[in-house]
């Protein structure tokens, strides 16, 4: 019953993110990044994420003071609109972070390496953090003359404490759908499964908010 429940969300979150794909070849994004980040975003927001782009992502009107292009000099922008696009890369870091922990988890249990939720939480921690400073380091060369480690230790500061919240609200919404739902058993072949892990997404996403909102307004991120 799930699994049927499941399919119609994944198939719409599948089709949302090949139409912002297909959009971005023919109005492709100025921060080069983000043209990997915005149809994942669709994965994980069916329709909501092509709405988004559609008014976040794809008017230059908006890339400008949206697209993380702002020097540090400049004023700062604590709107919703800065604040979602913010945390859209913390959130694609943390998808690749948890799709890489997958055949990971697999190949330990060939291995009779067994592990419990909070290591295989901690592995999915660590592959997001350093997918997200890429795309992080990724953004800032473009915009700023920095040196890479320069780069790395702002991405560091503005990237670590979103992703480290988006990835809590992964794991308690996780954790609660493998007891009340899964069975406790992580099943890739699932349509369920991969359901779970969109809602958890949408999850994460909204715990993140506060803490790029938190980040933004003082200034900590040097993007606004």
């Amino acid at each position: 019953m799930m699994d049927k429940l499941a399919l119609p969300f994944l198939v719409l979150g599948l089709c949302t993110a090949m139409m912002i794909a297909k959009d971005i070849f023919k109005h492709p994004h100025p921060v080069r990044v983000m043209n990997i980040i915005w149809p994942i975003t669709g994965l994980y927001m069916p329709f909501i994420g092509w709405l988004a782009w559609w008014f976040l992502g794809r008017q230059p009107s908006r890339q400008a003071n949206l697209a993380l292009l702002m020097p540090q000099r400049a004023a700062r922008h604590n709107s919703w609109q800065t604040i979602f696009v913010s945390t859209t890369i913390p959130a694609a870091a943390c998808i690749f972070g948890d799709v890489i922990t997958l055949p990971i988890i697999s190949l330990l249990n060939h291995l009779n390496i067994l592990i419990v939720i909070w290591q295989e939480a901690i592995i999915s921690l660590v592959l997001s953090l350093l997918i997200g400073l890429f795309f992080q380091v990724l953004a800032i060369k473009q915009r700023e003359k920095n040196s890479l480690w320069r780069a790395l230790l702002i991405a560091l500061r503005i990237e670590t404490f979103p992703l480290v919240i988006y990835q809590t609200g992964i794991f308690i919404f996780m954790a609660l759908a493998l007891k009340f739902v899964l069975n406790q058993q992580i099943n890739p072949q699932l349509n369920a499964f991969w359901f779970m892990l969109q809602l958890a997404m949408m999850t994460g996403f909204v715990f993140s908010w506060p803490a790029n909102h938190f980040l933004i307004k003082r200034g900590i991120n040097p993007a606004h």
